[in-house]
């Protein structure tokens, strides 16, 4: 298989970004000089297009009710630059609200759990174990601690 071809399989399975497609190609021993002309012409064709795939991830993310931090982190780990990340997330045309979000993922967490019985003790250790959930979903520590402050 030629760069081209490659590239198009790989893309055929599931969108990429610019970076995975080179990272991607590199593994498979191809050289800069093959690779970047193959990137821009799928680039011109709209095979590879990262701001569609930022909004699309983005939107993914929220429905799986992760948190803005967590979404944008993973775009970055994915190569997208901090520019088209903040320009999909301004393109959103209907953004949640995060501390929403939040409210409800620690609803879920202390679901079934008589929170005015617990001593001292016990309120801290949820407290804590729903506050590494929030963080760990990407939610912002302002929005951890609203939501810690009127949940428990």
């Amino acid at each position: 298989m030629d760069v081209r071809e490659r590239a198009l399989y790989y893309l055929n399975i599931k969108p990429r970004t610019r970076k995975q497609v080179e990272r991607y190609l590199k593994e498979k021993g191809f050289s800069e000089d093959e690779i970047l002309p193959v990137l821009k012409e799928l680039e011109e064709y709209s095979y590879i297009d990262d701001l569609s795939y930022s909004i699309m991830y983005f939107e993914l993310g929220f429905e799986k009710g992760r948190g803005n931090l967590r979404i944008k982190r993973e775009l970055a780990e994915r190569g997208v630059s901090e520019d088209i990340i903040q320009n999909a997330f301004e393109k959103l045309e209907d953004t949640p609200d995060e501390f929403e979000a939040a409210m409800k993922i620690a609803e879920e967490a202390v679901s079934g759990i008589d929170i005015e019985s617990l001593d001292y003790g016990e309120k801290r250790k949820l407290q804590a174990k729903v506050g590494r959930r929030l963080i760990s979903r990407g939610f912002s520590t302002e929005d951890t601690y609203k939501v810690l402050g009127r949940l428990l």
